[in-house]
């Protein structure tokens, strides 16, 4: 419900101030500027900008004004209708008018101050309109003679006719028309297919797709500190249609690409008026590859929009980037000169249109204009005209020569080509795949348990410690006696990460199960063999995979008295399964591969127990053979998919390290043996880690680095096992391997039943 009152003039300013939650208000009032016409176009000039000193006395004179009446409003109305004298009707936080809102007689302010935002339909008998904050559509019919004001914090939509100018220090959209003149303040910005009488800009003035191009019935001015933010799309642009003078003043011109697949060369028309006077300063154009330059004829301004001779690989950031970039074959860059001519270099911005954020700024009262000044229809907007080429210099009669429409045969290779200079680095390293470069030391990584439960197999078999030393209180082991076999099972639990950058860190994550069995050949001899199945799981930045692999090996271990023997060799068979996305610049794919590859270890390992009683003490030394060997494969899935080519690699190592074990009997007569192990392993030969790929579609071929194998590396083992009874043993462990560019760390669980 509306609350009216009437104040002594002392006390109106405090009231007002109340309202308005502390904001000021400024009163559009009619100037008594003459406003004069150029001679040869009959349109209004600019007027001179009001300071803001000036506009604070008037605010001032119309708060003291005793013949004005604040009525404010805070909850929704229908209908609202003012009084037969000087309105200030205030709109606050909760308050809208779904219906008329009429100021009535008398000169009559609106004044919006709800955040919540809204929907103005009808309004009647306005002077003007103050919007300081929320997000507001007007659709009057035709009012507010005297101007509207929209500050920092309002957004204000106008789809109907406003009758006076505006003024914008926030955000002001026109798809309708605006009779009077429309001020950009600095901080503020404007856009619209709609028409307005003169534009002046201190601000932003944006034209797209989206929100078209102005229709200005008079001048258009640049300050220059403003700023047009002009889109392109390969198929064309809007154009700023002027019937007077449009005055540049050295403004700022900020080119925005969409994306899409562009031509070699393309043009634009910017501005079409009665005349152009001036040029843009500054030309920000963020893309990497494209250079936009600004063309300048008596009455239109253009745009050519053209590939540069920067090469690919300078928005390279890493090695993988710029392999990949030297590799694609491009059909739209220039062919060198024997002089060639320097490109300029743009400042970086984003490509996705920004507006930025007003600042709040004195802003001064609106600005009439004439009750002569014509009366433009949003509804006869003209729509943009098509490009036509323009000449780089002030000269209608030059000839523009026409451009090849050379487009990339491959859609990555055109969307590479119109990024902006933060995502072509982006794009490069995804159409690098630089995780594949990683797969090998991944999977061989993923099967280090296996032939680790061999070795901790063996290791149980230490039973004749009795006999070599008389002591009768050597840990034994394993179960079981000296002529029996054994069964064993271990679940498998491992995980871990390869590094080299932040884009192609692959994360690796194991589960699997191995069975083994053993037997006795003769008192200084056992074999056995091991079957074991685990899926492993690959994660990267816009990668993931899985490993299915089978492993099959075989083991012998040598006892003689404190010296012990260990050999084993596994073999394992690997599916690999991959999927990965490129998606950059409105470029996207979804990469699917299939791939084959497999492993060997072999290792031998010399180890001497030191220990007395119930405690071992064992050094140990072994060198150990690993091999990795993959078969080519082709991804499908769109234009950026890769053939990544075949790939073999083989290491030797060596390892030195103490392992330490002590057997305790309880009272139930269960044993219970806390064992540990450290060693240091060193690889030999190389340990740089290549893969050869080439994009299917087009491109020559290159190669991708990953993280190199580990020269040396810290491998740490700790468990505990249980000896249920003479036949029966359950042990738990922790694994742990940590060298430069790569962490793993694993979880085993072992059974073991002897016969």
């Amino acid at each position: 419900m509306s609350a009216q009152h009437k104040f002594a003039p002392k006390h109106l300013a405090l009231a007002v101030a109340l309202a308005l939650g502390g904001l000021q208000l400024a009163n559009a009032q009619q100037q008594p500027d003459v406003v004069k016409s150029l001679p040869d176009i009959n349109v209004p000039e600019l007027p001179e900008i009001r300071s803001y000193n000036e506009a604070l006395e008037r605010i001032q004179r119309f708060i003291g004004d005793k013949n004005t009446v604040p009525i404010v409003l805070n909850t929704p109305e229908s209908i609202f209708q003012g009084a037969a004298l000087n309105d200030l009707i205030v709109l606050n936080d909760g308050a809208t008018v779904s219906g008329r809102l009429d100021g009535g007689e008398g000169k009559n302010v609106l004044v919006v101050n709800a955040s919540n935002g809204g929907t103005l339909k009808d309004t009647r008998n306005l002077n003007g309109l103050h919007l300081v904050q929320g997000d507001w559509t007007l659709s009057s019919k035709g009012d507010f003679k005297e101007g509207v004001l929209v500050e920092s914090s309002g957004t204000l939509t106008n789809l109907g006719a406003i009758e006076g100018g505006a003024i914008s220090a926030g955000k002001l959209f026109n798809k309708g028309s605006i009779k009077g003149n429309v001020q950009v303040e600095k901080g503020g910005s404007f856009a619209g297919k709609g028409t307005v009488g003169n534009l002046h800009v201190n601000g932003l003035l944006t034209v797209n797709e989206l929100h078209g191009s102005p229709r200005v019935k008079g001048n258009l001015s640049f300050s220059p500190n403003a700023e047009l933010a002009y889109e392109v799309s390969p198929v064309g642009s809007q154009t700023i249609k002027v019937d007077g003078a449009a005055k540049l003043d050295d403004a700022t011109l900020r080119i925005v690409a969409t994306p899409g697949e562009y031509p070699s060369s393309r043009q634009y028309k910017i501005i079409e008026a009665g005349s152009v006077e001036g040029k843009f300063g500054a030309i920000v154009n963020d893309l990497a590859f494209m250079t936009a330059t600004p063309q300048y004829n008596k009455k239109s301004v253009g745009l050519t929009y053209a590939r540069n001779g920067e090469p690919l690989s300078g928005a390279a950031t890493t090695d993988n980037g710029r392999v990949v970039a030297e590799s694609i074959i491009d059909p739209t860059a220039p062919a060198p000169s024997a002089t060639p001519t320097p490109t300029p270099t743009p400042t970086p911005l984003t490509a996705s249109a920004p507006t930025p954020a007003p600042i709040s700024v004195p802003v001064p009262v609106p600005v009439p204009v004439p009750t002569s000044a014509p009366t433009p229809n949003a509804a006869s907007v003209p729509s943009p005209m098509p490009d036509e080429p323009l000449t780089a210099q002030v000269n209608e009669s030059a000839e523009q020569p026409a451009s090849t429409p050379i487009k990339p045969a491959n859609a990555a290779v055109a969307a590479l080509l119109t990024s902006d200079k933060t995502t072509a680095p982006i794009a490069l390293e995804q159409l690098a795949a630089g995780s594949n470069a990683n797969l090998a030391k991944a999977t061989l990584s993923s099967i280090t348990p296996v032939s680790a439960s061999m070795l901790s197999a063996m290791q149980q078999l230490n039973s004749r410690y009795g006999s070599a030393y008389g002591s009768g209180n050597s840990p034994r082991q394993a179960a079981g006696g000296a002529d029996s076999g054994r069964v064993w099972i271990q679940a498998l639990g491992h995980g871990g990460k390869v590094d080299r950058d932040f884009d192609s860190t692959l994360k690796h994550a194991t589960q699997g199960l191995v069975m083994g069995a053993d037997w006795r050949l003769d008192e200084q001899w056992h074999i056995g063999l091991v079957g074991g199945k685990s899926q492993t799981r690959l994660d990267a930045r816009q990668y993931e995979g899985d490993l299915d692999s089978w492993h099959l090996g075989a083991y012998a271990v040598r006892q003689d008295g404190p010296f012990s023997l260990r050999l084993g060799a596994t073999y394992a068979s690997h599916d690999g399964d991959s999927k990965r996305r490129v998606a950059f610049n409105g470029f996207n794919d979804r990469l699917k591969g299939n791939y084959d590859a497999n492993t060997q270890q072999a290792f031998a390992e010399l180890a001497v127990n030191v220990g007395r009683h119930n405690a071992t003490l064992e050094p140990f030394a072994s060198v150990g053979y690993q091999r990795y060997q993959r078969d080519s494969y082709s991804e499908k899935g769109g234009d950026a998919a890769l053939k990544v080519f075949g790939q073999t690699r083989d290491n030797l190592s060596s390892t030195f390290g103490l392992r330490t074990a002590k057997i305790n009997r309880l009272d139930n007569g269960m044993t219970l043996t806390p064992r540990f192990s450290a060693g240091w392993k060193h690889t030999f030969g190389e340990i740089e880690s290549d893969t050869r790929q080439q994009l299917v579609k087009g491109g020559k071929r290159f190669e991708v680095a990953g993280a190199a194998l580990d020269r040396n590396s810290l491998a740490l083992d700790a468990g505990i096992d249980l000896g249920l009874s003479a036949n029966h043993t359950v042990g738990v462990g922790l694994t742990g391997e940590m060298a430069t560019d790569s962490r793993t760390h694993g979880v085993m669980g072992q059974w073991r039943m002897a016969f």
